[in-house]
């Protein structure tokens, strides 16, 4: 490949930050030179058939989670205890990324914890352009929903600190639970939230 045409390939590449093969092919890029350009640590292999530009514009800080949304699909999003973390609902540093997935998703990778949910994904869930994350309230509803999986005193913890922080409201929380049909699991432990310590 010409050092021009590669340049400009490398650039566009910069742009995107995290991509698949098929988007270097597009830019004008070999399989073939993507590979060496790997070997070289040119271009960083982040999951199979999953690149990133080391100098992309994407942001360090949620690295993790596009690149987990990318290898889960497009309906994936940031959950469980990494979303409960993000909003600094919780202390505890997650030793996995929790990702919401559909039901029939499975995953090997030791380095994420999917939650396999048929909740809808169009209620409680930002999108963030690379990445896709649960709302804060959805967060919390779901660590109830899933409290065998995150642990009820967590789920309890995240609600607390929520509402006395005024990040979110009791109205807003139950919306969301509604909306996604998990208000009984709300109205079981809600007591423990509002109780004064």
């Amino acid at each position: 490949m010409r050092p021009i045409k590669r340049h400009a390939a490398f650039k566009a590449l910069r742009r995107l930050g995290l991509f698949r093969l098929k988007d270097a092919l597009k830019v004008g890029l070999s399989q073939a030179t993507l590979m060496r350009m790997v070997a070289a640590d040119e271009i960083l292999k982040v999951g199979r058939g999953l690149y990133l530009h080391p100098e992309s514009d994407l942001d360090p800080t949620v690295r993790d989670f596009a690149v987990a949304c990318a290898k889960m699909g497009n309906k994936a999003a940031i959950g469980g205890v990494t979303a409960l973390f993000h909003y600094g609902l919780i202390e505890q540093v997650p030793a996995r990324i929790w990702v919401l997935v559909p039901f029939h998703k499975k995953t090997i990778d030791p380095f994420y914890r999917c939650i396999r949910t048929r909740s809808p994904f169009n209620i409680g869930i930002d999108d963030h352009g690379t990445y896709k994350i649960a709302s804060l309230e959805r967060s919390i509803v779901e660590a109830f929903r899933y409290q065998t999986k995150l642990g009820l005193r967590t789920a309890v913890q995240a609600a607390k600190r929520a509402l006395k922080d005024g990040l979110t409201s009791e109205a807003r929380i139950f919306k969301v639970a509604r909306e996604m049909k998990y208000e009984s699991h709300l109205h079981k432990y809600w007591e423990a939230v509002v109780a004064p310590e």
